[in-house]
């Protein structure tokens, strides 16, 4: 589907990537794409709820990768993430939107403005999709609610938030406290623990001997919600 939309314009992404809006991945697969997926569901139990990775290589046909740019090459990263419906029948976020992993030894020579984080995370493509209470319900068949594009200079109170919250996790690393380091510390920009084995995933930090628990920026929770309500 690549040459149905151009890869280096944010708006042509966006208006391919609104067909999904209110319909589900299985519409626009082929019978082959279709049984690929399931076939990988059966070797691999674990992938059965990474409906991103299928929307990225069936949907837009690019291949999976862990690199520090961007997931298109007109600066946009593409993030799925879950919404559920609670007791009251309010339509809410199911989790924080993990980015890319802290990497305490170069982080402390970043600016706000020329970080990592921000190169890869200023513009994302934003779509969410209803995790539904059947889990029998095959992830193929997941409704997908909106599609938009989230820039966090598009709101001067959000990115006035995210700088001041980035800087509060880099300074605890300046510091030598990254192993302090708390998803409490900060509002919108979080740094939750990341790895298979987070009780094993400790990485080196540049001013103290003890290894610090791996992390990753994360949106938190609270902003998706607050994502969500600005509908």
């Amino acid at each position: 589907m690549s040459h149905l939309f151009d890869e280096n314009n944010q708006q042509s992404i966006l208006e391919f990537t609104k067909k999904l809006e209110g319909r589900t991945l299985r519409e626009f697969l082929s019978d082959e794409d279709i049984n690929s997926i399931e076939e990988n569901i059966k070797e691999k139990p674990g992938n059965k709820g990474k409906l991103g990775h299928h929307v990225e290589q069936y949907f837009f046909r690019r291949l999976l990768n862990s690199k520090s740019e961007p997931d298109f090459p007109c600066n946009l990263e593409l993030k799925v993430t879950p919404l559920k419906y609670i007791k009251n029948g309010e339509l809410r976020p199911k989790e924080r939107l993990v980015c890319n992993i802290i990497n305490f030894l170069e982080i402390v020579d970043e600016s706000w403005e020329t970080s990592s984080f921000l190169k890869k995370n200023k513009s994302t493509l934003l779509i969410r999709y209803i995790d539904p209470i059947d889990k029998e319900i095959n992830l193929l068949d997941y409704k997908i609610f909106d599609v938009q594009i989230f820039n966090i200079f598009d709101n001067l109170n959000d990115s006035k938030q995210f700088k001041e919250d980035w800087n509060t996790i880099v300074n605890k690393v300046r510091n030598g406290d990254a192993e302090d380091i708390s998803e409490s510390d900060t509002l919108f920009l979080g740094a939750c623990t990341k790895g298979a084995n987070r009780a094993k995933s400790y990485r080196q930090q540049p001013f103290n001997i003890i290894k610090a628990r791996q992390r990753a920026f994360s949106f938190k929770q609270q902003f998706m919600k607050e994502l969500l309500d600005r509908l």
